[in-house]
C-alpha cells in the first residue's frame, strides 16, 4: 500500500521533449531487457515478473527468481502477485464508472455516503480522497495497528471506526499527503452507492468485463498461480507477515499478473472501460488551496522518464512490491511485480522503459573515498522550489533526505558524483561562478538536472 522509495525520490515536475525512435522488437532488444532483470535478480531468491507492451501488444515478458523458496518453484511470467497500491487506480476507475452512471460526483461531500466518519468540521470531497489532499491521517503510519491489529479479521465498518480515532493532519486541500485511510473510505463509498461489496463490484465491472481472469480481491481463497511473499531479515529470507486483507481493502487488496495489468491499462487508456474525459480527469494534476500543483491524480501519478511524460504507480504490501508505468506518447506499458519487499521494482520499470525508448541509462559502480572526501558532501542544499535536501555522513556512510521524506543511502561513484542505492537517480556536484557548491540531481533519466545550492 505504501509508495516506494523511488516514488518519493524521483517524483519530479513534468518535462516534455522531442520524441525519439522506439526500440524495435528484436532479439538484441530482448537480450537487453533480460540483462536489466538479470542484473537485479537471482534464480535462487525471490524475484520478479516483467512485461513490456507497445499499443497493448506484448513485446517482452520474463520472470526470474523463486515463486516459493520452500518448494523450489521458479517464477513464471503468468504468476499472480499481490499488487498493493496499484489497486488504487482500480478503485479510482470504479468511482469514475459510478460517476458516469450518475450515481455520484467526485465533488460530493463524503458525508453524503459515510455520514458518521469524523472530519473535524471540514467539508471533505470524494476528489480529495482520490488525490490524497483530504488531510486524513494514513492508518499505515500507526505502528501499533500495523504490528498487531491488521492480523485480525474485522468488518469494513469496524476498521473505519478504528481509523476514525486518528486526528486529521491539515485542512482539506492544503497539501498532498498519502493516505491509505482515504482509499479505504472510497471502498466504503463504492459499496454504499453500488449496493455491492467492493470485491464484487471490481470483479463484475472491471475484471470480468475486461477478461482479467488472473485478477482478484486477495482474500483467503485459493488463487491459481499465486506466489509466496517474502521479507529479508538479518538471517535471510523469511515468509512475509500475515495481514487480513480487509484492512488494505480498496487501498491495496488486489492481486494480478503482468498480462492482466497490460489488459487493464490498455483498456483504461483507449477508452474501452471509461470515457476519455474520465481518464483525463484521473491523470490531471490537482491545484491545492495555495495555488501549487500536485502531480498525484486519481490513483495515478504523472511524472517523467527522460523527456517523456509517464503515468504510473508503485505498490507495496506484506511480502510484495510492484510498479507499472505508461508512456502515452509511445503507447508503451511496463509492469514489474516482485515477491519480496527488499526488491525495488521501480528501478526495473524505469530501466526497461529507458531501453525500449533508447534513452541513455546511467550505470555506476561504487568507489572508495576517504572519510574527508565523503564529509565534503555534507550539508543542506536548497532547490529553486524552496525544498531542502540534506546530506549527512554517519559511520562511514552517506545518507540523504528531502524535507521529512524517506531517508536514502548514497554511494560514491567518484569524487564529485553520488548515486542512490537501488535507484536510477544520481547527483553531480560542481562549483558555480559565484563560488557556491551546486548539487545537480538527475532523476528519471532526464538530461536536465534539478539544481540545488548548498546553503549550510
Amino acid at each position: 500500500m505504501k509508495m516506494s522509495l523511488i516514488a518519493a525520490v524521483v517524483s519530479a515536475s513534468m518535462l516534455f521533449g522531442a520524441s525519439t525512435a522506439f526500440a524495435s522488437d528484436s532479439k538484441a532488444d530482448k537480450a537487453q531487457y533480460r540483462a536489466v532483470l538479470k542484473n537485479e535478480l537471482s534464480k535462487k531468491q525471490p524475484g520478479a515478473a516483467a512485461l513490456i507492451s507497445k499499443e497493448g501488444d506484448v513485446i517482452f515478458k520474463k520472470a526470474i527468481g523463486s515463486a516459493n523458496l520452500e518448494l523450489n518453484i521458479p517464477l513464471k511470467a503468468k504468476n499472480v502477485f499481490k499488487i498493493g497500491s496499484i489497486s488504487k487506480q482500480f478503485t479510482a476507475a470504479a468511482i469514475m464508472i459510478l460517476q458516469e452512471r450518475g450515481k455520484l460526483s467526485v465533488h460530493d461531500d463524503i458525508h453524503k455516503y459515510v455520514p458518521d466518519f469524523p472530519t473535524e468540521g471540514h467539508v471533505l470531497t470524494i476528489e480529495q480522497l482520490l488525490t490524497h489532499t483530504s488531510g486524513l491521517a494514513n492508518y499505515t503510519e500507526d505502528r501499533e495497528l500495523m504490528l498487531k491489529e491488521v492480523q485480525a479479521p474485522a468488518t469494513l465498518d469496524e476498521i473505519l471506526a478504528r481509523f476514525a480515532v486518528h486526528p486529521m493532519k491539515f485542512q482539506p486541500g492544503d497539501a498532498m499527503a498519502y493516505s491509505n485511510t482515504g482509499y479505504v473510505l472510497l471502498g466504503k463509498i463504492i459499496e454504499v452507492v453500488s449496493g455491492q461489496s467492493y470485491a464484487d463490484f471490481i470483479d463484475e465491472h472491471i475484471f470480468d468485463k475486461l477478461g482479467m481472469k488472473n485478477s482478484h480481491y486477495a482474500g483467503r481463497q485459493i488463487i491459481k498461480h499465486h506466489v509466496s511473499g517474502y521479507e529479508l531479515s538479518p538471517k535471510g529470507y523469511v515468509n512475509a507477515g500475515y495481514i487480513d486483507m480487509i484492512w488494505p481493502h480498496a487501498a491495496g487488496a488486489l492481486s494480478s499478473n503482468v498480462f492482466d495489468l497490460n489488459i487493464w491499462y490498455t483498456a483504461l487508456a483507449n477508452g474501452s472501460l471509461i470515457s476519455e474525459q474520465s481518464y483525463q480527469q484521473m491523470i490531471a494534476p490537482v491545484t491545492l488551496n495555495d495555488g501549487s500543483v500536485s502531480n498525484y491524480g486519481y490513483g495515478l501519478v504523472t511524472t517523467t522518464i527522460g523527456e517523456y511524460q509517464a503515468i504510473g504507480h508503485a505498490g507495496g504490501i506484506h511480502g510484495f512490491v510492484s510498479d507499472a508505468v505508461y508512456i502515452p506518447e509511445e503507447s508503451l506499458y511496463v509492469a514489474v511485480l516482485a515477491n519480496s519487499t527488499d526488491r525495488n521494482p521501480q528501478v526495473l520499470t524505469q530501466r526497461l522503459a529507458a531501453k525500449a525508448l533508447d534513452l541513455p541509462s546511467p550505470s555506476y559502480k561504487e568507489v572508495r573515498l576517504t572519510s574527508q572526501q565523503l564529509n565534503a558532501f555534507e550539508g543542506a542544499y536548497q532547490f529553486e522550489s524552496g525544498a531542502v535536501r540534506r546530506i549527512e555522513y554517519h559511520d562511514g556512510d552517506l545518507y540523504t533526505q528531502e524535507g521529512d521524506g524517506y531517508i536514502a543511502e548514497l554511494l560514491p561513484a567518484s569524487s564529485d558524483t553520488l548515486f542512490f542505492d537501488q535507484s536510477t537517480a544520481y547527483m553531480k556536484f560542481e562549483t558555480n561562478e559565484q563560488g557556491d557548491t551546486v548539487m545537480n540531481l538527475y532523476v528519471n533519466f532526464s538530461e536536465i538536472p534539478l539544481k540545488a545550492i548548498k546553503i549550510r
